[in-house]
């Protein structure tokens, strides 16, 4: 083991350091939530122009799926947003703690925010709806954080010299 994970896997001896530890780590599960909010508000970002197009003389089929979106083009930005946080999320708890299980709770968070968004509200609205957005939301949320988690506790063997 080297000095550093020998330092992180010892248990912290007076209880006041150990206290700012279990706040940064409830902020990060927090965080997981807070974030997966602003991914799910955010995810009907359009890129391109949008707006109104202008009237034509006349419509014909093949332009009329192009004029409904005005030439933008949906692009769920915050997928993104979700791999690139989620994995940062799970890396800054490993740095507090050794056990993998404690590391994925930023994860665990996230996805069981997800899947209570996806269920109706009480007035019947969902706030994920059934499209490929949504999928692609929670799968850039929930494998790249587990790739790194797995790469990171089991690590390539480097061959032999």
């Amino acid at each position: 083991m080297t000095a550093t994970a020998d330092k992180r896997a010892e248990p912290a001896a007076d209880p006041d350091e150990r206290a700012p530890r279990g706040v940064l780590m409830t902020v990060l599960v927090l965080s997981g939530l807070f974030t997966l909010a602003v991914e799910v508000l955010y995810l009907p970002f359009y890129l391109g122009r949008s707006g109104i197009p202008a009237a034509e003389p006349a419509v014909v089929a093949a332009d009329f799926a192009v004029a409904g979106t005005g030439g933008a083009t949906p692009f769920p930005v915050t997928a993104l947003l979700a791999a690139v946080l989620n994995v940062l999320l799970v890396a800054a708890m490993g740095t507090l703690t050794t056990s993998l299980r404690i590391m994925l709770l930023p994860l665990l968070a996230w996805a069981f925010g997800f899947f209570l968004c996806s269920i109706p509200g009480p007035g019947g609205d969902f706030m994920l709806l059934s499209d490929w957005s949504t999928l692609i939301l929670l799968l850039c949320g929930v494998i790249p954080p587990l790739l790194y988690a797995v790469f990171r506790w089991n690590p390539v063997p480097t061959s032999a010299r």
